[in-house]
């Protein structure tokens, strides 16, 4: 039976003289999967202007070209790029980070030059299985989507409503119910992408920015319900980041959904961020998915990646736990690695 290895970890900028030194405590696990994904966070740029859209609401972020050269150099096969900083430095930043990705010959999904190429599936062949991938965002300034004739995110909206408490007519700041639903054109359209990757490929892997990040630390009632359609579309994983730090992982038709998997290797310092990371690893077949495991990291003073030792390690297992609770999933720590798998 043919087995894909695969190794997936989180939000990557890298901005630095020696771009290669970022991953340098982890690079034999990625150059050693026969298919290895990251997330780049931001465009690798070093021309376009920062888009005024963010002003005032996030810091704008985008790695140095040279990034490339650390990517190539770890064996990363595919990278998404849908998230809240990709047009961080407009239409140029992005056609830049296009050009490296496209000169390195490392696929890419979730941005492009136009909407159909923003949101068409990449895929990648190993030992004789297709592995494909596509990429969304649900966090983003709007202008950042991309258009039929114009560069950007594939972006998948999401309806905020607020529900008052009553408890505000005797008790001042009492704080309201939120709810969201994804947009019923935006979910059908995702669905039908899901489907079709799914009919032309062994393994479908999702990719999704979403949620709330400055340590809020609980899933957004829509990331459980767009996750479940996914992996009812036929998605055998969904990889999520945005958060910038551990959320739990949920199994759901024995598929893992990793709400999210933290920095992995982030060139920046901010008062939200956790150290506490994973490299996802599984073998893929042609019947799904089997060993779902993940090696536990922390970000070091430089902010590199590096493998959790024991006791480190299992803190990364107890916050697997606390933020997967309810979600059926089961972690067994092996030292090295943290074993998942459905509690039913």
């Amino acid at each position: 039976m043919a087995i894909a290895s695969f190794v997936g970890a989180g939000d990557l900028m890298i901005n630095r003289a020696e771009p290669r030194s970022m991953l340098r405590h982890v690079e034999r696990t990625l150059q050693e999967a026969d298919v290895t994904y990251v997330n780049l966070e931001g465009p690798m740029c070093d021309v376009g202007e920062k888009n005024q859209g963010l002003a005032g609401i996030a810091r704008h972020v985008r790695s140095s070209p040279r990034t490339i050269d650390a990517l190539e150099h770890a064996g990363v096969d595919v990278v998404s790029l849908a998230n809240n900083h990709t047009m961080d430095y407009g239409a140029a930043g992005l056609e830049q980070t296009l050009r490296l990705l496209d000169q390195a010959r490392i696929p890419y999904c979730g941005a492009g030059r136009n909407l159909e190429e923003a949101r068409r599936p990449v895929s990648v062949q190993a030992n004789g299985l297709k592995v494909a991938f596509l990429s969304y965002t649900s966090v983003c300034v709007p202008s950042y989507a991309a258009t039929k004739d114009g560069p950007g995110a594939a972006v998948v909206r999401v309806k905020t409503a607020y529900e008052a408490n009553l408890r505000l007519l005797l008790q001042p700041g009492s704080p309201m119910a939120t709810k969201t639903v994804g947009n019923p054109e935006d979910v059908r359209l995702l669905v039908d992408e899901v489907k079709a990757a799914k009919a032309d490929a062994d393994a479908v892997i999702v990719a999704w920015h979403w949620g709330v990040s400055e340590r809020w630390g609980k899933l957004i009632d829509y990331q459980r319900d767009l996750g479940r359609a996914v992996i009812d579309a036929g998605a055998s994983a969904i990889l999520g980041h945005h958060a910038h730090m551990l959320l739990g992982v949920e199994f759901y038709r024995n598929r893992p959904i990793f709400y999210s998997l933290g920095n992995f290797a982030f060139d920046m310092d901010h008062s939200y961020f956790r150290r506490e990371s994973v490299i996802v690893q599984f073998d893929v077949s042609r019947d799904g998915l089997a060993n779902v495991r993940v090696l536990p990291l922390m970000i070091n003073e430089d902010h590199e990646p590096v493998p959790a030792n024991d006791g480190d390690a299992q803190k990364v297992a107890w916050l697997l736990e606390y933020h997967s609770e309810g979600l059926n999933t089961k972690f067994i720590n092996r030292g090295r690695h943290i074993e998942l798998c459905p509690l039913i």
